[in-house]
C-alpha cells in the first residue's frame, strides 16, 4: 500500500508519504516526509504588513477614515492559497499512488478547485480539518487508511 497524507492551512503544508509492506501484513506503516512548507511571511495579516495608520482613528467632526483593506486581504488569502497548492503539486508529482488531504473547511473546497484535475483526481478521501500538528500515527486513524 501506498499512499500520499497531505495537511494544509493558509499557513503551512505537510506531505508524507506511506508505505507498508504488503507481505508481512503485521508490520507497521513507515512514514516518509516528502515536504514540510512554511508560508508563514505570506500569512501575515494586511495590517501587521503595512505600517500606515492612516485611516485607524477619525480626528474631530466630519473626518473620513480610510477604512478597512479587504480586497488586500482577499488577494493575500489567495496568494497565499496558490502557494499551498503549488506546494501540493509539487509534492504529489506525477506519481499514482491515492492522496488524503485535510485542510481547514473554511479552504478546503477552494484548494481543491485550485489543484485541478491533475492532483484533484487521485483524492481518496478529504477531511475538512486543521491536522497539520496532529501526530502521525492519529492521521491513520483520522483517514481510516489500514
Amino acid at each position: 500500500m501506498n499512499a500520499l497524507i497531505i495537511l494544509a492551512d493558509l499557513g503551512r503544508m505537510k506531505a508524507y508519504r506511506i508505505t507498508r509492506d504488503e507481505l508481512e501484513p503485521g508490520t507497521s506503516p513507515v512514514f516518509a516526509n516528502v515536504a514540510d512548507v512554511d508560508l508563514a511571511n505570506q500569512h501575515s495579516k494586511v495590517s501587521e504588513r503595512v505600517t500606515d495608520k492612516a485611516g485607524r482613528f477619525a480626528y474631530g467632526s466630519g473626518s473620513k477614515s480610510v477604512g478597512e483593506r479587504q480586497s488586500e486581504q482577499d488577494e493575500a488569502e489567495a496568494r497565499q492559497l496558490n502557494g499551498i497548492a503549488g506546494a501540493i503539486r509539487r509534492a504529489a508529482g506525477t506519481g499514482r499512488e491515492d492522496i488524503y488531504l485535510a485542510a481547514p473547511k473554511e479552504i478546503i473546497a477552494d484548494l481543491l478547485d485550485e489543484l485541478g484535475t491533475g492532483v484533484g483526481r487521485r483524492v481518496r478521501k478529504q477531511l475538512s480539518l486543521n491536522l497539520v500538528k496532529a501526530p502521525k500515527l492519529d492521521l491513520l486513524e483520522r483517514f481510516g487508511i489500514r
